[in-house]
């Protein structure tokens, strides 16, 4: 255990170290009598932006006071500054563990899925590592978008780690030994969203490298063509097929490799066999969904293709395991195949992570005409149908039911088309990107005393890649709540997280939701997150739409017109660029 520790300790740290690295391997160094100047200027430059000034200060200071310091130097540097605490925090974790008893099996299983996170973010930020360690400075600032996007991955799952820790003591405990691998993270976020603005003030040659302006992140400066079917550019063109979308005029896609571990899959024919079927009448090779993963080869190349036929599938969880990369489910339609499951955190004493009738780790994982469930109903409180943070998410034609959290986009970019999503009590939320378009968002009648909240979203700070969309859809009450809408409040979402990003753009809104159409989220540590949020709604339509009632909050404003709708298209909202062309875009790029 102890190894694992300090490969996580060292994992934590280096891609802040690298970041500097990069920004400061680019530094013109002059002559040997300036070197001392550029590099207290560069160091200065690095922390500049970071909100945790401290931690930036003590991993670069020492060696900017070097006039020979390379950009080996500020690795290392991060990594010593660190390592020691971080070390000594995970240590006390896993000691804590040891010293639990046997009556505190929920501690024992709550720390065992903080490890999990924990390795899921070694893991991601290898893969960060690598690419930040081979690209050039003009490279890096074309892919400040993606970095962002995996950092915010990063960050949610040491917050899922803490999160889901039910005993106070023992939560605080964690949540200090993790502080500073945190404010690591929040500060490599912040370089990389500033890294333009760092190398010009440090006054490197940008060359060609066309700056946008200040505090504009590429997230919201290109729109990406799209086909006419309304697919991302990151959607293969075989990919396309395998959803049913005709041959279209969109870019083919994936950029490389990139940030992957493995390459887009090749092309396909438009009807390639599936690799494996599953049947309960024995018609398949398999029996069960659990069996079919199982056979996926080792170091398998391209889509690896699991036709599910018609049935209900009931086998506990299904995880789709981070070696199994572009999995592609598909069922015999979302009301005939059906994947259900009644993990939940009430009864069976499990964090919200862990209650996932389905969970997506592997990357690129896609599915279409399934239905997934979770049947425990209301008294199991959060109880996700549904859980990714597979890179590149495609789910077409699929159904998500369940009451509280049924859709959890857990980290990185998804995106659903032509869904059903079902549920009380904040049943889509996250802190990835999603993106769901012409899709059925149903609100079910919930508990006594409870109200609805249809997105609830956990993006921290403003400098990292989260959010959901809620794009041509329709939001109605579900048949057992129409009858009695009135006796229970519905809103369009709430504030999990500081910097919480949910916009609801071309909607039809039914009468179920309340005037105010957002609400605040009640905890203590989230009482003022309504200030900070970005809550938007644009061009939705019907009678829930009307914004004369809506919420007076620093955080919510309506969107006015095409060009500030234009940031949270599809293309641009998970895809990133350059600026959006000012004269409008056909609806084929989103609106």
């Amino acid at each position: 255990m102890a190894s694992k520790v300090i490969y996580i300790v060292v994992s934590l740290v280096l891609f802040v170290g690298c970041a500097i690295g990069v920004v400061l391997l680019i530094v013109n160094k002059g002559n040997e009598d300036d070197n001392l100047n550029m590099s207290t200027k560069a160091a200065e430059s690095v922390c500049k932006p970071t909100e945790y000034k401290e931690a930036c200060n003590k991993a670069v200071t020492d060696v900017a006071k070097n006039s020979s310091a390379t950009h080996e130097d500020y690795i290392l540097a991060v990594i010593r500054a660190t390592a020691d605490e971080l070390h000594k925090a995970l240590e006390k974790a896993t000691a804590k563990k040891k010293d639990l008893g046997d009556d505190k099996k929920e501690s024992h299983g709550d720390l065992e899925t903080c490890e999990k996170m924990i390795g899921y973010a070694t893991d991601e930020l290898q893969q960060v590592l690598k690419v930040v360690s081979e690209t050039d400075a003009v490279s890096l600032a074309e892919q400040i978008d993606p970095i962002l996007v995996w950092l915010t991955a990063v960050r949610s799952y040491q917050t899922t780690c803490v999160e889901e820790i039910r005993d106070e003591k023992l939560k605080k405990d964690m949540q200090q030994g993790l502080e500073t691998s945190n404010e690591l993270t929040f500060n490599a976020q912040k370089i990389v969203y500033h890294v333009l603005d760092i190398l010009k003030d440090i006054g490197v040659d940008l060359g060609e490298l066309k700056l946008p302006p200040a505090g504009r992140r590429r997230l919201l400066d290109e729109i990406d063509e799209m086909d006419k079917h309304g697919f991302p550019s990151w959607v293969s063109s075989m990919d396309r097929r395998l959803l049913g979308a005709k041959k279209g005029g969109g870019k083919k896609g994936g950029k490389g490799q990139g940030l992957f571990k493995t390459p887009p899959p090749p092309p396909l024919p438009p009807n390639a066999p599936p690799n494996v079927v599953v049947a309960q009448d024995g018609s398949g090779k398999f029996k069960s969904i659990k069996q079919a993963l199982a056979s996926y080869p080792n170091n398998h190349q391209g889509r690896f293709i699991i036709h599910i036929k018609a049935g209900t599938y009931n086998e506990g969880q299904i995880i789709v395991d981070k070696r199994m990369n572009n999995v592609y489910m598909y069922g015999d339609g979302r009301d005939k195949t059906i994947i259900t499951g009644s993990l939940n955190f009430a009864i069976a004493k499990i964090g919200t992570s862990q209650t996932a009738t389905v969970v997506a780790l592997g990357e690129r994982f896609m599915a279409r005409g399934i239905g997934f469930r979770n049947t425990i109903g209301p008294a199991g409180h959060q109880a996700v149908a549904f859980r990714s943070q597979s890179p590149h998410t495609v789910m077409m034609d699929c159904s998500f039911e369940g009451y509280q959290d049924t859709l959890y986009y857990h980290a990185h970019d998804q995106f659903y088309k032509n869904c059903l999503i079902s549920g009380t009590v904040d049943f889509i939320f996250g802190v990835g990107r999603a993106f769901i378009q012409d899709s059925d968002i149903l609100v079910r009648k919930p508990d006594k005393n409870q109200a609805s909240m249809v997105t609830a979203d956990g993006r921290m700070k403003m400098e990292e890649a989260g959010g959901v969309v809620l794009h041509n859809c329709k939001i109605n009450a579900a048949p057992e709540l129409a009858p009695v809408k009135g006796q229970f409040a519905t809103y369009l979402g709430r504030p999990w997280k500081p910097a919480a990003t949910s916009v609801i753009m071309m909607c039809d809104i039914g009468d179920l939701i309340k005037p105010e159409g957002w609400t605040i989220w009640e905890s203590p540590e989230g009482k003022n997150n309504h200030m900070t949020c970005m809550f938007r709604e644009f061009k939705n339509r019907g009678p829930g739409s009307n914004l004369a009632g809506r919420v007076k909050w620093a955080g919510y404003k309506p969107i006015t017109n095409d060009k500030d709708a234009l940031g949270f298209t599809a293309g641009t909202f998970l895809q990133g660029g350059t600026w959006l062309p000012q004269m409008g875009v056909p609806a084929r790029l989103g609106l």
